[in-house]
Protein backbone atom coordinates (compact mmCIF):
# COMPACT_ATOMS: atom_id res chain seq x y z
CA UNK A 1 0.00 0.00 0.00
CA UNK A 2 2.94 2.17 0.97
CA UNK A 3 4.51 1.88 -2.84
CA UNK A 4 0.97 2.59 -4.32
CA UNK A 5 0.51 5.63 -2.44
CA UNK A 6 3.36 6.96 -2.88
CA UNK A 7 2.70 6.45 -7.18
CA UNK A 8 -0.64 7.78 -6.37
CA UNK A 9 0.71 10.74 -4.82
CA UNK A 10 2.38 11.84 -7.99
CA UNK A 11 -0.03 11.87 -10.05
CA UNK A 12 -2.36 14.03 -7.52
CA UNK A 13 0.48 16.23 -7.02
CA UNK A 14 0.66 17.11 -10.40
CA UNK A 15 -3.23 19.17 -9.89
CA UNK A 16 -1.52 21.43 -7.27
CA UNK A 17 2.01 21.87 -8.38
CA UNK A 18 2.88 22.71 -12.16
CA UNK A 19 4.94 19.83 -13.42
CA UNK A 20 8.03 19.89 -15.37
CA UNK A 21 6.26 20.90 -18.55
CA UNK A 22 6.75 24.56 -17.53
CA UNK A 23 10.28 24.93 -17.80
CA UNK A 24 11.87 25.47 -20.87
CA UNK A 25 15.18 24.70 -18.80
CA UNK A 26 14.64 22.75 -16.17
CA UNK A 27 17.22 20.85 -14.48
CA UNK A 28 16.64 17.25 -14.21
CA UNK A 29 14.64 17.10 -16.52
CA UNK A 30 15.27 13.81 -18.59
CA UNK A 31 15.91 14.15 -21.85
CA UNK A 32 15.68 11.30 -24.08
CA UNK A 33 18.76 10.97 -26.76
CA UNK A 34 18.24 12.98 -29.99
CA UNK A 35 19.42 11.19 -33.73
CA UNK A 36 23.08 12.38 -34.56
CA UNK A 37 23.48 14.78 -36.73
CA UNK A 38 27.22 15.23 -38.40
CA UNK A 39 28.71 18.48 -38.71
CA UNK A 40 28.10 21.64 -36.75
CA UNK A 41 24.83 24.01 -37.45
CA UNK A 42 25.57 27.03 -39.43
CA UNK A 43 25.44 30.21 -37.65
CA UNK A 44 25.43 33.49 -39.75
CA UNK A 45 25.41 37.36 -38.63
CA UNK A 46 25.81 36.77 -34.96
CA UNK A 47 24.79 39.44 -33.34
CA UNK A 48 26.58 41.72 -30.78
CA UNK A 49 24.11 40.84 -27.67
CA UNK A 50 24.65 42.64 -24.39
CA UNK A 51 21.11 41.25 -22.84
CA UNK A 52 18.45 38.72 -23.43
CA UNK A 53 15.75 41.00 -22.79
CA UNK A 54 14.68 41.25 -26.90
CA UNK A 55 15.81 37.32 -27.30
CA UNK A 56 13.38 35.13 -28.30
CA UNK A 57 14.56 31.29 -29.70
CA UNK A 58 13.21 29.38 -32.25
CA UNK A 59 11.59 26.97 -30.13
CA UNK A 60 9.30 29.11 -27.83
CA UNK A 61 5.98 29.07 -30.48
CA UNK A 62 5.70 25.86 -29.80
CA UNK A 63 6.24 25.85 -25.49
CA UNK A 64 3.32 27.05 -23.45
CA UNK A 65 3.79 30.36 -21.89
CA UNK A 66 3.73 30.08 -18.05
CA UNK A 67 0.50 31.75 -17.79
CA UNK A 68 -0.79 29.26 -20.33
CA UNK A 69 0.35 26.59 -18.45
CA UNK A 70 -1.29 28.10 -15.53
CA UNK A 71 -4.86 28.34 -16.93
CA UNK A 72 -4.65 24.87 -18.02
CA UNK A 73 -3.61 23.31 -14.86
CA UNK A 74 -6.53 25.25 -13.23
CA UNK A 75 -8.65 24.22 -15.88
CA UNK A 76 -8.17 20.61 -15.22
CA UNK A 77 -8.64 21.08 -11.57
CA UNK A 78 -11.57 22.26 -12.37
CA UNK A 79 -12.58 19.85 -14.32
CA UNK A 80 -11.46 17.11 -11.69
CA UNK A 81 -13.23 18.72 -9.02
CA UNK A 82 -16.57 18.66 -11.26
CA UNK A 83 -15.89 14.81 -12.05
CA UNK A 84 -15.24 13.70 -8.20
CA UNK A 85 -18.86 15.69 -7.65
CA UNK A 86 -20.60 12.96 -9.74
CA UNK A 87 -19.73 10.55 -7.08
CA UNK A 88 -20.40 12.27 -3.95
CA UNK A 89 -16.90 13.42 -3.53
CA UNK A 90 -15.25 17.01 -2.97
CA UNK A 91 -11.99 17.80 -4.20
CA UNK A 92 -10.06 21.06 -4.06
CA UNK A 93 -9.42 23.49 -6.69
CA UNK A 94 -6.00 25.32 -6.07
CA UNK A 95 -6.39 29.15 -5.28
CA UNK A 96 -3.41 29.96 -7.31
CA UNK A 97 -4.21 30.83 -10.58
CA UNK A 98 -1.08 31.33 -12.82
CA UNK A 99 2.06 29.79 -11.54
CA UNK A 100 5.19 32.53 -10.31
CA UNK A 101 8.30 30.99 -12.19
CA UNK A 102 10.15 34.41 -12.47
CA UNK A 103 10.32 33.34 -16.09
CA UNK A 104 9.95 35.88 -19.07
CA UNK A 105 9.26 34.03 -22.24
CA UNK A 106 8.75 29.88 -22.50
CA UNK A 107 12.56 29.36 -23.13
CA UNK A 108 13.24 31.03 -19.83
CA UNK A 109 16.11 33.12 -21.27
CA UNK A 110 15.98 35.81 -18.39
CA UNK A 111 18.27 32.56 -16.67
CA UNK A 112 19.31 30.55 -19.59
CA UNK A 113 22.81 32.07 -19.99
CA UNK A 114 23.24 32.75 -16.55
CA UNK A 115 23.20 37.06 -14.98
CA UNK A 116 23.16 39.49 -17.76
CA UNK A 117 21.99 42.31 -16.61
CA UNK A 118 24.98 44.78 -14.84
CA UNK A 119 21.84 46.68 -12.68
CA UNK A 120 20.57 43.97 -11.12
CA UNK A 121 24.87 42.43 -10.85
CA UNK A 122 25.96 45.75 -8.75
CA UNK A 123 22.25 45.61 -6.74
CA UNK A 124 21.71 41.87 -6.29
CA UNK A 125 25.12 39.73 -7.16
CA UNK A 126 23.52 36.90 -7.84
CA UNK A 127 20.95 36.76 -5.85
CA UNK A 128 17.19 36.95 -7.12
CA UNK A 129 16.07 40.63 -8.03
CA UNK A 130 12.51 40.77 -6.60
CA UNK A 131 9.71 39.23 -9.06
CA UNK A 132 12.26 37.02 -10.88
CA UNK A 133 12.40 33.58 -8.63
CA UNK A 134 9.17 31.95 -7.52
CA UNK A 135 7.96 33.64 -4.27
CA UNK A 136 8.41 31.95 -1.09
CA UNK A 137 6.50 33.47 0.96
CA UNK A 138 3.12 33.07 -1.25
CA UNK A 139 0.56 31.08 0.44
CA UNK A 140 -0.50 27.95 -1.10
CA UNK A 141 -3.60 25.90 -1.41
CA UNK A 142 -3.16 22.99 1.23
CA UNK A 143 -2.77 19.48 -1.13
CA UNK A 144 -5.30 17.50 -0.47
CA UNK A 145 -5.50 14.31 1.48
CA UNK A 146 -7.59 11.77 -0.28
CA UNK A 147 -8.47 8.42 0.96
CA UNK A 148 -9.03 5.30 -0.70
CA UNK A 149 -12.13 5.59 -2.07
CA UNK A 150 -11.09 9.38 -3.56
CA UNK A 151 -8.12 7.39 -4.70
CA UNK A 152 -9.80 4.93 -7.17
CA UNK A 153 -12.57 7.56 -8.15
CA UNK A 154 -9.31 10.54 -9.15
CA UNK A 155 -6.80 7.84 -10.61
CA UNK A 156 -9.37 4.86 -11.92
CA UNK A 157 -7.26 2.69 -10.07
CA UNK A 158 -7.17 -0.32 -7.37
CA UNK A 159 -4.74 -0.14 -4.48
CA UNK A 160 -3.01 -2.72 -6.53
CA UNK A 161 -2.86 -0.53 -9.36
CA UNK A 162 -4.98 -2.47 -11.73
CA UNK A 163 -7.59 -0.35 -13.50
CA UNK A 164 -10.72 -0.25 -11.82
CA UNK A 165 -13.78 0.66 -14.17
CA UNK A 166 -16.25 0.61 -11.18
CA UNK A 167 -16.58 2.25 -7.65
CA UNK A 168 -17.58 0.95 -4.91
CA UNK A 169 -21.38 1.66 -5.52
CA UNK A 170 -20.94 0.22 -9.13
CA UNK A 171 -20.71 3.03 -11.15
CA UNK A 172 -18.68 3.29 -14.10
CA UNK A 173 -15.31 5.25 -13.75
CA UNK A 174 -13.46 6.95 -16.73
CA UNK A 175 -10.29 5.66 -17.84
CA UNK A 176 -7.44 7.47 -15.72
CA UNK A 177 -10.28 8.51 -13.15
CA UNK A 178 -11.53 11.86 -12.56
CA UNK A 179 -7.53 13.11 -13.55
CA UNK A 180 -7.50 11.13 -16.71
CA UNK A 181 -10.94 12.53 -17.83
CA UNK A 182 -9.85 15.80 -17.21
CA UNK A 183 -6.62 15.92 -18.91
CA UNK A 184 -8.42 14.27 -22.04
CA UNK A 185 -11.08 16.89 -22.08
CA UNK A 186 -8.65 19.56 -22.03
CA UNK A 187 -5.76 17.88 -24.88
CA UNK A 188 -7.74 14.86 -26.26
CA UNK A 189 -5.62 12.19 -24.12
CA UNK A 190 -6.26 10.63 -20.93
CA UNK A 191 -2.10 11.35 -19.99
CA UNK A 192 -0.24 14.03 -21.51
CA UNK A 193 -1.36 17.83 -20.64
CA UNK A 194 0.74 20.57 -21.31
CA UNK A 195 4.15 20.56 -23.49
CA UNK A 196 4.79 17.51 -25.82
CA UNK A 197 8.38 15.89 -25.13
CA UNK A 198 10.02 16.58 -28.61
CA UNK A 199 10.01 20.22 -27.73
CA UNK A 200 11.45 19.55 -24.28
CA UNK A 201 14.26 17.68 -26.43
CA UNK A 202 14.61 20.58 -28.53
CA UNK A 203 14.77 23.10 -25.77
CA UNK A 204 17.41 21.38 -23.54
CA UNK A 205 18.88 19.36 -26.00
CA UNK A 206 20.11 22.61 -27.74
CA UNK A 207 21.06 24.53 -24.42
CA UNK A 208 23.42 21.42 -23.84
CA UNK A 209 24.69 20.38 -27.24
CA UNK A 210 25.71 24.56 -27.88
CA UNK A 211 27.99 24.43 -24.93
CA UNK A 212 30.04 21.92 -26.14
CA UNK A 213 30.01 24.01 -29.69
CA UNK A 214 33.70 25.02 -29.92
CA UNK A 215 32.40 28.30 -31.01
CA UNK A 216 31.00 28.70 -27.55
CA UNK A 217 33.83 26.94 -25.82
CA UNK A 218 35.68 29.74 -27.59
CA UNK A 219 34.07 32.24 -26.23
CA UNK A 220 34.18 30.75 -22.93
CA UNK A 221 37.50 30.80 -22.79
CA UNK A 222 37.69 33.86 -23.64
CA UNK A 223 35.08 34.92 -20.74
CA UNK A 224 37.51 33.14 -18.32
CA UNK A 225 40.40 34.28 -19.47
CA UNK A 226 38.63 38.26 -18.68
CA UNK A 227 37.59 37.01 -15.31
CA UNK A 228 41.38 35.75 -14.78
CA UNK A 229 42.61 39.40 -15.70
CA UNK A 230 40.55 40.28 -12.28
CA UNK A 231 41.48 37.82 -10.10
CA UNK A 232 38.95 34.87 -10.51
CA UNK A 233 39.16 31.90 -11.85
CA UNK A 234 36.44 30.23 -13.32
CA UNK A 235 36.48 27.48 -16.34
CA UNK A 236 33.40 28.79 -17.97
CA UNK A 237 30.12 31.45 -17.26
CA UNK A 238 28.24 27.76 -16.02
CA UNK A 239 30.94 27.10 -13.66
CA UNK A 240 28.95 29.09 -10.87
CA UNK A 241 30.17 32.16 -10.18
CA UNK A 242 27.37 32.53 -7.61
CA UNK A 243 26.66 29.01 -6.84
CA UNK A 244 29.54 28.54 -4.22
CA UNK A 245 28.67 28.59 -0.42
CA UNK A 246 30.17 32.17 -0.02
CA UNK A 247 27.24 33.30 -2.31
CA UNK A 248 23.66 32.41 -0.31
CA UNK A 249 23.40 34.29 2.30
CA UNK A 250 19.98 36.32 2.52
CA UNK A 251 21.71 39.17 0.72
CA UNK A 252 24.55 39.44 -1.61
CA UNK A 253 27.97 40.49 0.18
CA UNK A 254 30.22 42.65 -1.50
CA UNK A 255 32.56 40.36 -2.54
CA UNK A 256 29.61 38.42 -4.35
CA UNK A 257 28.58 41.89 -6.03
CA UNK A 258 32.16 42.08 -7.31
CA UNK A 259 32.07 38.95 -8.90
CA UNK A 260 28.46 39.73 -10.48
CA UNK A 261 29.39 42.71 -11.70
CA UNK A 262 33.01 41.60 -13.63
CA UNK A 263 31.11 38.45 -14.76
CA UNK A 264 28.42 40.48 -16.43
CA UNK A 265 31.44 42.65 -18.00
CA UNK A 266 33.40 39.77 -19.20
CA UNK A 267 30.38 38.56 -20.61
CA UNK A 268 30.20 41.83 -22.74
CA UNK A 269 33.32 42.43 -23.66
CA UNK A 270 33.96 38.96 -25.19
CA UNK A 271 30.10 38.76 -26.87
CA UNK A 272 29.34 35.63 -24.64
CA UNK A 273 25.61 35.97 -25.37
CA UNK A 274 25.63 37.01 -28.58
CA UNK A 275 27.59 33.67 -29.81
CA UNK A 276 25.96 31.63 -27.33
CA UNK A 277 22.42 32.37 -28.02
CA UNK A 278 23.06 32.21 -31.76
CA UNK A 279 25.03 28.67 -31.47
CA UNK A 280 21.74 27.40 -29.04
CA UNK A 281 19.25 28.84 -31.77
CA UNK A 282 21.43 27.00 -34.54
CA UNK A 283 21.09 23.60 -32.78
CA UNK A 284 17.24 24.19 -32.26
CA UNK A 285 16.81 25.71 -35.85
CA UNK A 286 18.58 22.15 -37.12
CA UNK A 287 16.31 19.88 -34.81
CA UNK A 288 13.03 21.56 -35.80
CA UNK A 289 14.07 21.23 -39.58
CA UNK A 290 13.45 17.70 -39.05
CA UNK A 291 10.71 17.58 -36.76
CA UNK A 292 8.45 19.92 -38.92
CA UNK A 293 5.04 17.85 -39.19
CA UNK A 294 5.34 16.76 -35.75
CA UNK A 295 5.68 20.74 -34.95
CA UNK A 296 2.88 21.91 -36.63
CA UNK A 297 0.94 18.87 -34.79
CA UNK A 298 2.16 20.71 -31.19
CA UNK A 299 1.46 24.07 -32.26
CA UNK A 300 -2.16 23.00 -33.18
CA UNK A 301 -2.37 21.21 -29.90
CA UNK A 302 -0.75 24.19 -28.00
CA UNK A 303 -3.99 26.37 -29.78
CA UNK A 304 -6.55 23.63 -28.77
CA UNK A 305 -5.76 22.84 -25.35
CA UNK A 306 -5.31 27.04 -24.51
CA UNK A 307 -8.83 27.30 -26.28
CA UNK A 308 -10.70 24.57 -24.33
CA UNK A 309 -8.56 25.86 -20.62
CA UNK A 310 -10.37 29.19 -21.62
CA UNK A 311 -13.58 27.53 -22.06
CA UNK A 312 -13.67 25.60 -19.34
CA UNK A 313 -12.59 28.82 -17.15
CA UNK A 314 -15.05 31.60 -19.07
CA UNK A 315 -11.95 33.46 -20.20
Amino acid sequence: MRALTTQLAGRIGALVVLSAVVAGCAEGQAVEPRPKTSGLPPVAGVPTRLDVGSLVLPIEPYLFTDRQVGRLFRARAVLTASCMERFDLRWPVPAESAPDTGTLNPANTAHRYGLTDPRLAVRYGYHPAPGMMPSRTKEKSPEPNPGPKELLVLTGLHEDGTRAAQDERGRPVPVGGCQGEATKALSGDPEKIGNRELVGRINIGSYRDSQKDPRVVRVFRAWSHCMRQYGYAYADPTQAPGKGAEFTGPTATRAEIAVAGKDVECKRRTNVIGIWSSVDAAYQRRAMSEKTRELAAIKRDIRTQVTNADRVLGK
